[in-house]
């Protein structure tokens, strides 16, 4: 359905269209109608002229009364002749109501036809539509109002987004816009939005739980179910205010067993098992309760037993005395395997804290980062070692790395050692 602002432009283009047609054709009317009785106005001054100088002949007997009489009706003779054929010529020769009509229609046709062609843009109407619809809501949203729930259910996320990222622009400084811009983000699964929203609630409102545990949330979920140390320390900022808070205490414990902190998971889950039981009253056969047993166990283990690898490649990465001072607890540790003669992109890739080197990991198809580029599809790869201090992939500068060997996989384990030796420039 239309918006009444849409309909506006349109009433709008289509009245100025007009207005340029009617201005278009004006002089050209004008200039007809003056063209005409200019020579109207001559021929009758003409004969005026003539008539005058016949009867002055007349008076002083030049003439007498028959011959005044016959060169007077010929005079008007001609002056009706005249008329008369001056009305032809402009019938002939002028422009008709039709072909005003035409070129007066002709500069709307064109102007609507130059705009659909040249400036029409479909999405300014969905952004005018989502304006007109969403806005509403969204301002409510923004000034603490509630809504009406059936009406927001009906919404757009995605226009939803757009609107609230307007406003934004408007008062970037409003932290529950930020936050439940994020929220959109979130349920529309795009986490790397979700956690640039939640990053400016939480600069704007750092003191605020809600924000800090849904900030930690979506990192550790973004994060394959590890902690960071920013995660970790958004949850320990909730835990702090509320100790025993169990969506905190879950991902602390889970993501710390994750991450390997196979003793800060035994810090955490024991102490969610003990809220949970004294909140809930559940059974120790509760299928909740048998989920954290077997995360406590797991931890107590020291992990998923590991199977010795018989294919695919193992790689031990050192670290040069030389750099062991530059590397900080917050650093990754990112190992992976490129095609020697193939796409640039990683075939497999394996990501970790870092630790106590020497470190032994194993790349294999289960690291792959597409189904379609297994490891094993490719005979002659290249691998490499590198500790990020940004946690990302992609080689910065300051980032300390191996020098990159050649492997040629067979049907069997191959062995790589690798030292970390080097600054990246």
């Amino acid at each position: 359905m239309t918006s009444t602002f849409s309909m506006a432009f349109i009433v709008s283009a289509v009245a100025l269209a007009l207005a340029v047609g009617l201005a278009l054709i004006w002089p050209m009317l004008r200039a007809q109608r003056e063209q005409r009785y200019s020579l109207l106005d001559l021929n009758v001054q003409v004969f005026e002229e003539r008539l005058a100088e016949l009867s002055q002949d007349y008076q002083s007997q030049k003439i007498d009364q028959d011959t005044f009489e016959a060169l007077k009706t010929e005079l008007e003779r001609q002056l009706l002749s005249l008329a008369d054929t001056e009305t032809r010529t402009e019938q002939g020769s002028g422009l008709g109501r039709g072909a005003v009509l035409a070129i007066f229609l002709m500069v709307p046709l064109l102007a609507g036809i130059a705009y659909t062609s040249v400036a029409y843009q479909p999405h300014l109407w969905r952004w005018w539509q989502a304006q007109q619809d969403v806005g509403p809501i969204v301002d409510q949203l923004l000034a603490g109002q509630e809504p009406n729930q059936e009406l927001l259910a009906k919404q757009n996320l995605a226009d939803f987004a757009r609107v609230m990222q307007q406003r934004l622009q408007q008062n970037p400084t409003h932290v529950d816009g930020w936050f439940m811009l994020a929220m959109a983000y979130v349920q529309g699964e795009l986490p790397d939005q979700a956690l640039i929203a939640l990053e400016n609630a939480h600069r704007l409102a750092p003191a605020r739980d809600d924000i800090a545990l849904a900030y930690a949330q979506t990192l550790v979920f973004s994060q394959r179910g590890q902690l960071s140390p920013l995660s970790r320390g958004l949850l320990m900022q909730v835990l702090a205010n509320s100790p025993e808070h169990e969506g905190a205490l879950l991902l602390m414990g889970m993501g710390a067993l994750r991450s390997g902190d196979y003793a800060g998971a035994l810090v955490f889950l024991p102490k969610l098992r003990a809220v949970h039981l004294a909140r809930t009253g559940a059974s120790p056969d509760s299928q909740a309760m048998i989920e954290i047993d077997k995360a406590i166990a797991l931890a107590q283990q020291g992990g998923e037993p590991k199977t010795k690898a018989t294919t695919g490649i193992e790689v031990t990465i050192s670290l040069s005395k030389e750099l062991q001072a530059k590397v900080q607890p917050t650093d990754t540790l990112f190992v992976f395997a490129r095609a020697l003669n193939g796409p640039p992109m990683p075939l497999a890739v394996v990501k970790q804290a870092v630790s106590n080197f020497p470190i032994t990991v194993y790349l294999n198809d289960q690291q792959a980062m597409m189904p379609s580029l297994m490891l094993s599809k490719f005979p002659s790869v290249v691998v490499n070692a590198r500790i990020s201090k940004q946690g990302t992939p992609q080689g910065q500068s300051g980032d300390l790395e191996a020098i990159a060997v050649p492997v040629t996989q067979t049907a069997k384990l191959a062995h790589v050692e690798l030292t970390i030796n080097q600054v990246k420039p």
